[in-house]
């Protein structure tokens, strides 16, 4: 975990993180980032052979829980918001969310993690809202990874290249480590 953090936040000595930062990291570091000998943190812990079934069962879905691009369909603020996985396609979801749901608009476009239910799909770990701005920036950095990777003809080319790009995401998002002039709206 030491090696994580130093990883994401070289070049940062004199920021200070605040909590969302500390979420955003976290997140990444237990959720994206691939370790030495293969998989992520929180995929090795949901293989752990010692975890009562129903524990087993909330770690392989947190472990599951990938970053994506989702555009906001519909909300009922409180309570639930509908969410359209861009990267994935398919049909409209909805999520639990009491947090989230309460600041979502519909047409924006959130980054963060959907999670299988039960009892039904809801959003797990942090959630960035992009401004316009922050928009281009991700599609810019995602376009150069679809290419760099060689993604374009792949059906699932946008979902591997937010994978591939999960570290620069993370620290787009993190207000500590983004722009001074671009703190991204989050739940």
């Amino acid at each position: 975990m030491r090696d994580a953090f130093a990883e994401i936040t070289s070049g940062f000595a004199d920021c200070v993180l605040g909590e969302l930062d500390l979420q955003l990291i976290g997140s990444w570091m237990f959720n994206d980032r691939q370790l030495v000998d293969g998989g992520t943190a929180a995929e090795r812990y949901a293989q752990r052979d010692d975890l009562p079934a129903g524990e087993r069962d909330v770690a392989r879905r947190i472990a599951a829980a990938r970053l994506g691009l989702l555009r906001v369909v519909g909300a009922m603020p409180g309570r639930w918001i509908d969410l359209h996985h861009v990267a994935v396609g398919g049909e409209v979801v909805r999520a639990i969310s009491h947090d989230v749901s309460r600041y979502a608009r519909a047409r924006e476009l959130l980054v963060g993690r959907l999670m299988d239910g039960p009892p039904a799909p809801t959003l797990w770990g942090p959630v960035g809202f992009l401004a316009r701005q922050r928009g281009r920036e991700l599609r810019e950095l995602l376009l150069t990874y679809i290419e760099a990777l060689d993604l374009g003809d792949r059906a699932d080319g946008l979902a591997a290249a937010i994978n591939a790009a999960s570290r620069e995401i993370t620290v787009m998002l993190a207000p500590a480590l983004g722009p001074a002039n671009a703190s991204p709206k989050a739940a």
